[in-house]
């Protein structure tokens, strides 16, 4: 889809934005932000207070993308901490399966 030069777009903010999903959503799909686009965020109060933690500001202090930005890459190192135990099971549940079966999923050298 091609969008006309002036165009603003409109992003709900959750609990659960990562980078990833904020940039798909707000840059992959608005080639020309800064550039004759521009985007709005929208969130629950939760996540008002979440950005202005995070950014270090006071309730009544103005919020920018940059810690909307800031914001998104904390919760995405959250997410990626919180998942690296999972990660690490996947993987050994893999290599075991592997080896049970005969062969080998890991090829070391």
């Amino acid at each position: 889809i091609k969008f006309l030069i002036g165009f603003h777009a409109a992003v709900t903010l959750g609990p659960k934005v990562t980078k990833d999903r904020l940039t798909q959503v707000a840059c992959m799909h608005m080639r020309k932000l800064g550039h004759g686009h521009s985007v709005i965020f929208f969130g629950p109060l939760k996540v008002d207070r979440s950005i202005h933690d995070a950014a270090r500001k006071s309730d009544g202090d103005m919020i920018h993308s940059s810690d909307i930005l800031l914001w998104a890459m904390g919760k995405t190192c959250t997410e990626i901490q919180n998942s690296a135990p999972y990660w690490a099971q996947q993987s050994e549940e893999t290599m075991l399966c592997g080896t049970m079966h005969g062969r080998s999923s890991v090829v070391m050298r």
